[in-house]
């Protein structure tokens, strides 16, 4: 029979498995270890395939599934306020399992088809100061290791094992559930602003102790670029949020056959998205500051502020025309914060070569930038210890070799983390994060998975020979 390709984000890289399997239970999940380990045949998970480097992808693995029904258990805790999900929950049900109770996610990412469990093994993020790395609020995990047998392990008796766990790459062995801390319901007032990149300093040290991302558009300027910036803050007393604005479906139908026309040009014309961005330069210095008030029971605040999902309202012609996520292939690494003023500049200078040295070679997009503060809860992630920015590029979804290039470039002058999903994974990236974790980590593997069958893609590097 034909074994259908596994494919990353937006298809762009793939792989052939020996073969798929989506056990439906935990019994049949157990079976298939011990099955997999009496043959010898290594094995990887796969979640929602949400990676761009594609880190889930291993040819000739069997790979499994986690699609069943029956693996999406969800139960909250009601004396810890505490959640548990089994493997194949994704981030839109447990938001929505959530929001009937008052409670939300301490952090999330912005792509809610994401299973929770691959979401967090990845290090996945949102931006802000505190417990910003989804994983942070991880307080017991059940693990399955090669004979299938479960492992539980507590925040209050095996932290000292958990943090490397939290965000463990589907490395150690097979994550069934996880169980997270939750958090009341929460307003926030968010401020858009637009500035050139010669206020950045400024307007940082302004807003720099709150939760904070932006965008900076290389192109919009050839002296001064600027910056998009988005703060939010608590609110401490209820406000009126932001006015729903409910699709229809005329709108709707319309403005998607505009943007769909756009990405089209975006993507087959190098030079488009500078001039998108060189509008934006023309136009920013007239746009005045805007202040929008999310809705408490919102499920994505942190990156659409006004209520209801993105995709229950008429689309944003402006917001999704700038959108990379469905256009573009996404690069991404942790850097200390001290250094950001420094790569903000750097890359700036970086476009304009890159433009100026071959007309069809540009950054496809904006830069992104957020905040993450510090994780002491994650080991493995980007921002363990560190005080850390998230910095993400784009580009052409055919020009890979480009994108290898600008990271390779980056890495040369700053001390770059890997972000799991997004960062082309090499020795000399993951080799930043502490040498100590990645010692213990190489350690509760062999405990975990000594016969080394389960095998994720983390581009040839083994951990055990660091």
């Amino acid at each position: 029979m034909e074994i259908d390709y596994l494919f990353s984000w937006l298809k762009i890289r793939k792989s052939k498995p020996a073969s798929r399997i989506s056990p439906r239970t935990l019994t049949l999940l157990q079976s298939l270890l011990q099955d997999l380990k009496s043959k010898g045949k290594p094995y990887n998970f796969v979640g929602s395939s949400h990676s761009y480097n594609g880190i889930q992808l291993v040819d000739d693995n069997v790979a499994v599934i986690f699609d069943s029904n029956d693996l999406k258990n969800i139960s909250y805790n009601y004396d810890t306020q505490e959640v548990t999900v089994e493997a194949a929950v994704t981030i839109e049900e447990l938001k929505r399992f959530l929001r009937p109770l008052g409670r939300q996610l301490l952090s999330s990412g912005n792509f809610m088809k994401q299973r929770v469990i691959g979401a967090l093994m990845t290090g996945t993020h949102g931006y802000g100061v505190e417990n910003v790395i989804m994983a942070d609020s991880i307080t017991a995990i059940t693990l399955l290791d090669e004979d299938g047998v479960p492992h539980t392990l507590t925040a209050k008796d095996d932290e000292d094992i958990l943090k490397y766990v939290r965000v463990s790459l589907g490395y150690l062995g097979v994550v069934f559930s996880l169980t997270l801390k939750t958090k009341e319901n929460e307003q926030f007032e968010v401020t858009q602003q637009i500035f050139p990149l010669s206020q950045f300093l400024e307007k940082l040290a302004e807003y720099g102790d709150k939760a904070h991302a932006m965008t900076m558009f290389p192109y919009s300027d050839r002296n001064d670029p600027y910056i998009g910036f988005i703060s939010l803050e608590k609110l401490d007393r209820y406000k009126k949020p932001a006015p729903a604005d409910m699709a229809n479906a005329l709108v709707t139908a319309v403005s998607w056959f505009i943007i769909t026309v756009v990405w089209k040009l975006n993507a087959q014309l190098p030079f488009f998205q500078a001039f998108l961005q060189t509008l934006i330069g023309r136009f920013a210095p007239s746009v005045e500051p805007e202040v929008i008030v999310t809705s408490p029971d919102d499920l994505d605040y942190l990156y659409d502020y006004h209520p209801m999902l993105e995709n229950e309202r008429n689309p944003s012609i402006p917001r999704r025309i700038l959108s990379s996520t469905y256009t573009a292939y996404n690069v991404a690494v942790f850097i200390p914060k001290s250094n950001l003023p420094e790569l903000l500049s750097f890359l700036f200078d970086l476009a304009q070569k890159l433009k100026n040295t071959n007309p069809r070679q540009y950054f496809r997009n904006s830069i992104g930038v957020r905040y993450v503060g510090k994780s002491e809860k994650c080991a493995l992630a980007g921002n363990y210890e560190q005080d850390s920015y998230s910095v993400d590029l784009f580009f052409s979804k055919t020009d890979l070799e480009l994108a290898e290039r600008v990271q390779d470039m980056i890495a040369e002058k700053f001390k770059i983390r890997p972000h799991w999903g997004k960062t082309i994974l090499k020795p000399e990236v993951i080799e930043n994060i502490n040498p100590e974790a990645l010692k213990e980590f190489s350690e509760l593997r062999e405990k975990y998975n000594p016969s080394n069958l389960l095998q994720p893609n983390l581009g040839g590097i083994k951990f055990h020979c660091v």
